[in-house]
């Protein structure tokens, strides 16, 4: 067993950053613009198909293998690094929370789990716990052919992976505010050594979609709408402009 350090050049990094950064941004935002969605609901899982596509899209390049892997309706990207012999996925923080806490509750494994147990099982933690009862999951004696069948469309690279990295990010609203790689254990916990913070890539300017308001005079546009004013209120609101140009031009005279 021993311990490993995510090596990526720097190159690699900023673009991995860039490609999470424009489909949580820019990317999903021009989308609701382009298409004047009145609603939102899919917003959280059509940032995934830009990510997806900006991958593909920036590395595909002679040091990089991408491959498209389905786990029953979803379909995910796989990166194989050629220099580094890594496969890299990407990963909300909250839902990696979310299988680590859950993990010992789950009859079947996550694909999180299947690459941890088939490609991290040599790598330790900081303060590595003995576990009396290893937790086992119902379809833990196919591990081999279930990972074959998530990697077949790398070809021979699969063949050749050495440990498997984890993109995590975090968002608030439609902005990159956080985003590391780790490598995990079979436990779900953070290898020794193997964390990096890549939010020193992310830009800092400000988003290039602005957003507009389609129609002024639209009602839910009109921070009033619905309001009816009395008879006083009516005379004060015709009043105040009068008064106003009043104080103006005793200013100007003072």
């Amino acid at each position: 067993m021993h311990t490993d350090i995510i090596s990526f050049s720097t190159d690699l990094v900023s673009k991995v950053v860039r490609c999470v950064e424009d489909a949580v941004g820019d990317d999903i935002q021009a989308d609701i613009q382009r298409n004047d969605l009145q609603t939102r609901n899919s917003v959280p899982s059509r940032i995934w198909d830009f990510l997806n596509t900006n991958v593909v899209k920036a590395l595909d390049i002679e040091d990089c293998t991408i491959a498209k892997a389905h786990r029953g309706p979803w379909e995910m990207l796989v990166i194989f690094e050629k220099s580094t012999q890594c496969i890299l996925t990407f990963m909300r923080e909250k839902r990696f929370a979310e299988l680590q806490k859950r993990q010992r509750q789950r009859k079947r494994m996550h694909y999180i789990d299947m690459m941890a147990r088939q490609f991290n099982q040599d790598l330790l933690i900081d303060q590595q716990q003995l576990c009396l009862i290893p937790h086992q999951f119902s379809d833990e004696e196919r591990l081999a052919e279930l990972v074959q069948t998530l990697l077949r469309d790398l070809g021979s690279d699969a063949d050749l992976v050495r440990h498997h990295v984890l993109v995590l990010f975090d968002t608030t609203g439609y902005r990159l505010t956080h985003i590391r790689a780790v490598m995990v254990t079979p436990s779900l916990d953070i290898a020794r050594g193997s964390e990096q913070d890549w939010s020193k890539y992310i830009n800092a300017d400000e988003s290039i979609v602005v957003e507009k308001v389609s129609d002024p005079t639209a009602p839910e546009n009109k921070p009033g709408r619905g309001l009816s004013l009395t008879a006083k209120a009516m005379a004060r609101k015709k009043d105040r402009p009068e008064r106003k140009d009043t104080k103006i031009s005793f200013q100007k005279d003072g």
